[in-house]
């Protein structure tokens, strides 16, 4: 009996996946529609790998992505989204970066230029992405990606922003997997090394910053 039960959770759960994927992918402009939608898609890709590959198998990261690119200016879905992808980075790295997910996450950054909550979320996913798929990072590097993550770094500073930062500073880690004197020219350039110092100055009593910050300028 308890087997079936099971059985028929995950049945239920499938279907619930399979019918909130469809509603993002048919472009609804009905806002609460999709956020329900999206809601369900992130709690069934927290809970479950099985719910991520069923994701990827229904095309779910080209919906995703689309999705974004319609709600550009909603920041509430943009962070919601973000988390869906967040969850499936680990697996899909190289799937989001032939997606062109970078693509998406810069102009994510350009239209909420002053949303910690927005940054934090696309150098989560960044991080991610470069860490797994070394052909990504090569190409995020080359496209800049060293110099937005210390704009977003110096952007940040109040004493609030410590989630941001570290978020950026785990992006910046992610990039130096493949250290060149290309990016470590472009970051010092655009004052890398003066934004890090300062986020641990500004952070002195935060393990976590102490720790990535130290990490990046031994990197640097």
């Amino acid at each position: 009996m308890a087997g079936s039960g099971i059985l028929e959770d995950s049945i239920r759960s499938k279907e619930d996946l399979d019918q909130a994927l469809q509603t993002l992918a048919s472009m609804s402009e009905d806002r609460e529609q999709c956020r329900a939608a999206g809601e369900l898609v992130e709690m069934a890709t927290f809970r479950s790998v099985v719910s991520q590959q069923r994701l990827l198998e229904l095309g779910g990261l080209q919906i995703l992505l689309a999705g974004m690119k319609k709600h550009l200016q909603d920041k509430e879905l943009q962070i919601l989204f973000c988390r869906i992808l967040q969850h499936l980075s680990a697996q899909a790295a190289h799937e989001l970066y032939e997606q062109d997910a970078w693509s998406v996450l810069k102009a994510l950054l350009e239209a909420h230029g002053a949303e910690a909550t927005v940054h934090q979320a696309v150098w989560q996913i960044f991080e991610l992405i470069a860490l797994m798929d070394e052909e990504a990072r090569q190409f995020v590097i080359q496209d800049g990606a060293g110099q937005l993550a210390v704009t977003s770094l110096k952007t940040f500073r109040g004493p609030g922003d410590a989630g941001v930062q570290q978020a950026c500073l785990a992006a910046l880690q992610a990039l130096l997997e493949s250290p060149s004197a290309e990016l470590c020219q472009a970051v010092a350039k655009n004052g890398g090394i003066a934004a890090i110092i300062g986020a641990l100055a500004d952070h002195r009593d935060n393990a976590q910053m102490q720790y990535w910050g130290q990490i990046v300028l031994a990197g640097l």
